[in-house]
């Protein structure tokens, strides 16, 4: 299986969800994975935080032979983002424990690393963990580009549940809002993991107990994670990158239903704001005109998930 993974790592920048590098380094665990490229995008933190990230992270990993790519720094209209901007400004900000990269970027960059890996791979499936901003500007480059894919797995959206950035919207969609309904539009029938099957898992106290931290990521992920991992009384955060790429690895984890959804980009105050139109559902006879162009997450086998999790990723650490 070969894999492109876009996303914007934070673990390495103070305060901001590690998880990315949880759902990276469970592709880099799994036999029969091909890790073609990680495209950088912006979303939990700046470019610059999130390149070095990444790199970090694969130096840890002892896997340095991983292309690392600096894809867009702003959302595709970022003029009329101000909120979205102003995230990435305060995040910009926020203490490090190692430096951020410094321009120039290395010269291979996302949009062109993305078309290249589908034009020369055989069925290339690609992960996106974080906003759609690098994918909707390679469909832009190149329409051809859904018919050279196998699949794409998206963490994005809140269907029938909360948002968890606004009141109704989902973080990956509303950093970019106008980017996730390109992907929509595209003909690529994403798989959409959402926040309904992602806030059903959790990682525990319990799980971590059992961790030991020797490997040098375990010992990075205590130092910089120590305030976001369960503690005994406290909560136990979602795994939702996690999930994506679980789902991405091992399609039985979740179930899929065809559904025709849209993205809000016209209101700012329900910006990236995602209506699912799901077969069954009270709502099916508002449905707009036009054919299912998702396949959105509705369940997910938790204990699964979590055996899943525990071997990819927390024996690495």
């Amino acid at each position: 299986m070969q894999v492109l993974i876009d996303t914007d790592p934070g673990m390495g920048t103070v305060g901001v969800d590690p998880e990315d590098a949880f759902a990276i380094t469970m592709a880099l665990s799994s036999p029969g994975v091909t890790v073609e490229a990680i495209a950088c995008v912006q979303g939990n933190v700046p470019i610059r935080h999130s390149l070095a990230n990444a790199t970090h992270l694969l130096e840890l990993l002892g896997r340095r032979d991983v292309l690392v790519a600096a894809g867009l720094e702003r959302p595709l209209l970022a003029a009329r983002r101000r909120q979205q901007e102003r995230w990435l400004t305060e995040t910009d900000g926020r203490e490090r424990l190692l430096p951020a990269a410094e321009r120039p970027y290395p010269a291979a960059r996302a949009v062109e690393v993305i078309l290249r890996a589908a034009r020369e791979s055989d069925g290339l499936t690609i992960v996106a963990i974080g906003p759609l901003t690098n994918i909707a500007a390679a469909l832009v480059a190149d329409p051809e580009l859904p018919g050279l894919l196998e699949r794409i797995v998206v963490m994005g959206g809140a269907f029938e549940v909360c948002g968890n950035i606004t009141p109704t919207a989902e973080f990956n969609f509303f950093m970019d809002p106008e980017a996730a309904q390109i992907v929509l539009d595209a003909r690529l029938r994403p798989e959409l993991i959402g926040l309904d099957v992602c806030h059903q898992t959790h990682l525990t106290h319990e799980q971590m107990a059992a961790v030991e931290f020797t490997t040098p990521l375990g010992r990075f992920v205590r130092r910089a994670c120590a305030a976001w991992l369960p503690t005994q009384d406290g909560d136990a955060p979602h795994l939702y990158d996690s999930l994506a790429m679980a789902a991405a690895l091992e399609p039985q984890l979740v179930t899929l239903e065809p559904a025709r959804v849209e993205i809000e980009t016209v209101s700012a105050a329900l910006a990236g704001t995602s209506a699912a139109w799901l077969p069954g559902r009270f709502s099916e006879w508002s449905r707009p005109d036009g054919p299912d162009n998702a396949l959105v997450a509705t369940e997910v086998d938790v204990d699964g998930f979590a055996a899943f999790f525990a071997e990819r990723v927390l024996a690495r650490l």
